[in-house]
């Protein structure tokens, strides 16, 4: 059996339409969980005008109601958590991008005191014998 290949593609996005991309999915999944919010606000909304205008008083459908919206609430602000690492990473993706490329660094010279000893190996007194 072979290795699994990619497909050669003729269009390959480059980092910064990668990154754009991702920041725009980022942005998707906000609106879709202010959707969801927003659902959950008007069900509440629902529930509490049946709630007061009603002569019957069930504690059991209370707290059923109260577990359900919790729990719809826990998994988006768990799912904000996990959009916010991702805009974490991707804007590490483009600070890493932004870094210039650190060039070689000289070794340092060996400065040479004020009266060398002789036989000292400083670059000054390395240039005086080539002289």
């Amino acid at each position: 059996m072979s290795m699994p290949s990619i497909p050669k593609q003729p269009y390959r996005p480059d980092l910064d339409e990668t990154l754009i991309d991702l920041l725009e999915s980022i942005a998707l999944e906000e609106t879709a969980l202010s959707h969801l919010l927003n659902a959950e606000a008007e069900k509440v909304q629902a529930f509490l005008y049946k709630y007061v205008h009603s002569d019957n008083i069930d504690f059991q459908d209370l707290i059923t109601f109260n577990q359900t919206i919790n729990s719809t609430l826990s998994s988006i602000v768990m799912k904000e958590f996990l959009l916010l690492r991702k805009l974490e990473t991707t804007l590490q993706l483009k600070d890493v991008k932004r870094r210039p490329k650190s060039e070689p660094k000289e070794p340092k010279k060996k400065k040479c005191p004020p009266l060398c000893p002789p036989g000292c190996a400083c670059d000054e007194c390395r240039k005086e014998k080539k002289k």
